[in-house]
């Protein structure tokens, strides 16, 4: 930095009161904070929504599903053989068959399609830390639900509810032949994922079997791994182990498109956002535009004393960029303080049919806030350098005509 340079800059920073605390910096400056805390709140609410997504899919599916390629039941002993052989693989955390089919839910008039689902080791079952009510362990009889089923079927725990399940191998011209039972509900689970929350029952093995009258059987073996991305490779290497009479779905078959698509809507929405740091920026190119027209007898003094076109518009850069700066980061921090009240908040939650999950949270990262800063900073000092050209075509010579005649 040049000693002109520096001897304006400590100018303009021993004397704020004088540069600063003019409305039109003050309100460049406001325009640069809420611009940027809305565009960095909104990134880190999506990344939120996007981990919390994610996080709840891997919860909520097998990371690879093993199955009969036929779509026949498995075999209680071809599941033990299959776990056996699976579980000797380090990627693999747990290996638990699962039988699962739909039927329908109903309480008194009102009726809804639901799916049942029973582990064979219920220690396993991914959904007790989600259990909100009663108990995370089923006797016969007994079965767990998700909350917004019960809502929509008007129960509650300790209610009963009517499980009808329609023989659909065994159509007679007379109709569709079912099979039907009572349940008590000994448990309310909560997971997040709102298909979970709206049409998932749990109930034991045995009475699973005896409402779709088989005597044994599990439709397939879901898989946990301990990184789940690693799924599509393990999933081919395992249906070479096991052999194709068997198939192996991971988990990104069912969410892949839907992650990838809300990662498209978060950079757009981040793109859009972007727009308020431009309409801040229109701003600062009317601040400078001022600071120019206030300086001009300064200009002038200084051109006349022999400083170059470039060091004075630097000069007046590094003056309103160290404010920009400092204002972007004040921002960074109201977004971050903004997507903390926004999680922390009560009043609203999310429409989970729409969204797929009911809740809101923020994640912020040290990326996205790189990326924030980085993109704010450039838009705005793209605005502090359209204006900066008019000091080239000041003339001098009627400047100090004007000012001292």
């Amino acid at each position: 930095m040049e000693i002109l340079e520096r001897f304006f800059l400590k100018r303009y920073i021993k004397y704020p009161k004088r540069n600063l605390f003019r409305f039109s910096f003050i309100a460049m400056v406001l325009g640069i904070i809420l611009s940027v805390g809305i565009l960095s709140a909104g990134l880190h609410l999506f990344q939120g929504y996007e981990s919390t997504l994610k996080k709840l899919l891997l919860e909520s599916f097998a990371h690879v599903g093993i199955s009969s390629s036929d779509g026949s039941l498995m075999s209680n002993e071809e599941t033990e053989n299959a776990c056996k052989t699976l579980t000797e693989h380090n990627e693999v955390l747990s290996c638990v068959p699962v039988l699962q089919f739909a039927l329908m839910a109903q309480n008194k008039d009102k009726v809804r399609a639901a799916s049942l689902k029973c582990y064979k080791t219920e220690e396993t079952a991914p959904y007790h830390p989600y259990i909100v009510s009663g108990r995370p362990k089923i006797a016969s009889g007994e079965v767990i639900v998700g909350h917004y089923l019960l809502a929509e079927l008007g129960l509650a725990l300790g209610d009963t509810i009517n499980l009808n399940y329609p023989r659909l191998d065994n159509i007679t011209p007379l109709g569709i032949p079912s099979t039907q039972y009572d349940y008590i509900i000994a448990g309310v689970f909560r997971s997040g994922y709102y298909e979970n929350d709206r049409n998932l029952v749990i109930s034991t093995v045995e009475d699973a079997r005896t409402l779709m009258m088989i005597p044994e059987g599990f439709s397939r073996i879901e898989i946990l791994l301990k990184d789940a991305d690693e799924a599509p490779v393990l999933a081919r290497s395992f249906i070479e182990e096991l052999g194709y009479e068997y198939m192996a779905m991971p988990w990104n078959i069912y969410a892949e498109s839907l992650l990838r698509l809300v990662t498209i809507e978060k950079w757009l929405i981040f793109i859009v956002f972007s727009f308020l740091v431009l309409i801040a920026g229109i701003n600062v190119i009317s601040t400078v535009s001022t600071t120019i027209i206030d300086r001009q007898s300064e200009i002038a003094v200084l051109k006349t004393l022999g400083a170059a076109s470039h060091t004075i518009r630097r000069l007046f850069a590094i003056r309103v960029g160290l404010v920009a700066i400092i204002s972007v980061l004040i921002g960074q921090i109201f977004g971050i303080l903004l997507s903390w009240l926004v999680e922390k908040q009560t009043f609203y939650r999310l429409k989970g049919d729409v969204y797929f999950i009911d809740t809101l949270g923020a994640n912020i990262t040290i990326p996205n806030i790189l990326i924030v800063f980085l993109v704010a900073s450039l838009l705005i000092f793209i605005c502090i350098m359209i204006p900066l050209k008019q000091i080239e075509r000041l003339q001098v010579i009627e400047i100090i005509r004007k000012k001292y005649a």
